[in-house]
């Protein structure tokens, strides 16, 4: 564990970047973007004292989402160079590593509060729920990010703009039900605690609300190397769909799935479709249906051009541009428009929270208008916004399965 401050600048290109298999992309219309001279804009360079943000990149352990913070730091050089940061001053992100143990996450919580930020940008945390009153206790505003755990989706210091974990999944729930027109169901997750939390508090009701009958839960230990067992027990419960909420197995179980015959139609997470995942599912991933809250990055929106511009620009080359990376970028884009006039001596914790939760439908940068009143989506008071889109992998590349955004609300209860 260790500290990290600054932003990390690499002007490069964006790994490959078989941009149809990435997810990015905004409400706006599409715009040609043969006509648009650089979609970053013009230069409008920040200066002089810097701005100071904090944030937590889960750098290790048994998951790790790496994309989330590269995306904010590049988004971080865009706004400085090309928006002005904030009032013609610079932004500044102080970064901590922590490994998906609270206990990590509490004492990078206390190392960042040392650097003294005005506000704590959400990163891709696992462990956050022992961060998270460490933030509340300092009375610091909680911006973005990816909440997976409910301690960050019910902070009444946090303001979210895109749900995961949650919304994606009961949304997918709800597909398979009312789309797909499944009866029964296998659910093959992770058994930690988010794991299990998602698949028995989020997938496995929601499915019932919508009219699945019959569904049988196949939990894999998060150490298990061997997941042949598991898998064949999901097919031969013979559902009509199989739903994969592993994030670090995805392509082990994918892989394993189509070596057993399986017949089930597949529904799954966001980490299963990366480039890398959906290669070493060999074939496995192939018809997955998923749910995001976010558009492609090959949209042709000036949103998702941008984007993709700034990435390619600031961000490593193997960077993947998936909803996680958008949603580390939407980040950056939203607090930058929120706070662009304010001046350092008024980013208070009660007027950054006032920026956010003022008005309804704000432009949501890369994603469906997010409206901050607690009341988006039931059981999760920060969230603003639990619109989603339904992707699937075709060819071996995911694409939107129609452009509409939906909503759980319908089905979706929270547990008690």
């Amino acid at each position: 564990m260790r500290l990290r401050t600054g932003v990390l600048v690499a002007t490069v290109a964006c790994f490959g970047l078989a941009l149809t298999g990435c997810a990015g992309g905004s409400t706006g219309t599409p715009t040609e973007s043969t006509e648009a001279a650089d979609p970053l804009g013009t230069p409008n360079a920040a200066s002089g004292d810097p701005i100071v943000f904090g944030t937590l990149d889960l750098a290790s352990g048994p998951v790790t989402f790496p994309e989330v913070l590269a995306a904010q730091q590049a988004a971080v050089e865009y706004v400085n160079a090309y928006l002005g940061g904030i009032n013609g001053q610079p932004i500044k992100l102080v970064t901590c590593e922590t490994d998906g143990a609270p206990a990590t996450s509490q004492r990078c919580a206390n190392q960042i509060l040392d650097q003294e930020p005005v506000a704590i940008v959400g990163g891709a945390d696992i462990g956050s729920p022992g961060a998270m009153p460490i933030w509340e206790t300092a009375d610091l505003a909680y911006i973005g990010g990816i909440p997976f755990t409910p301690v960050e989706q019910n902070s009444p210091n946090a303001v979210l703009f895109s749900s995961i974990s949650t919304a994606d999944n009961a949304v997918a729930s709800i597909f398979a039900a009312q789309e797909l027109g499944a009866k029964s169901a296998a659910v093959i997750y992770t058994s930690d605690t988010q794991g299990t939390s998602t698949a028995e508090g989020v997938i496995i009701p929601t499915m019932k609300a919508a009219g699945i009958t019959d569904i049988t839960p196949v939990p894999i230990p998060p150490t298990a190397s061997d997941v042949s067992s598991a898998v064949a027990t999901a097919v031969g419960a013979n559902p009509d769909v199989i739903y994969v909420n592993t994030p670090a197995a995805c392509p082990n179980v994918l892989s394993s799935l189509k070596q057993l015959g399986n017949q089930a139609q597949l529904l799954g997470i966001d980490p299963c479709t990366s480039p890398p995942a959906i290669e070493g599912a060999n074939g496995g991933a192939e018809g997955l249906y998923f749910a995001a809250p976010v558009d492609q990055a090959d949209s042709g929106t000036a949103d998702a051009d941008l984007y993709v511009a700034a990435m390619k620009k600031y961000a490593p080359a193997d960077v993947h541009l998936d909803s996680l990376s958008a949603m580390g970028f939407q980040t950056i884009i939203n607090l930058q428009a929120a706070l662009a006039d304010f001046a350092p001596e008024d980013l208070t914790t009660e007027a950054i929270l006032a920026a956010f939760r003022d008005g309804t439908d704000n432009t949501n940068f890369l994603g469906h208008p997010y409206t901050c009143d607690g009341e988006q989506l039931a059981g999760a008071t920060a969230i603003c916004n639990a619109y989603q889109h339904m992707l699937q992998v075709k060819d071996s590349v995911p694409g939107l399965v129609s452009d509409e955004w939906l909503s759980p609300s319908e089905y979706y209860t929270p547990a008690h």
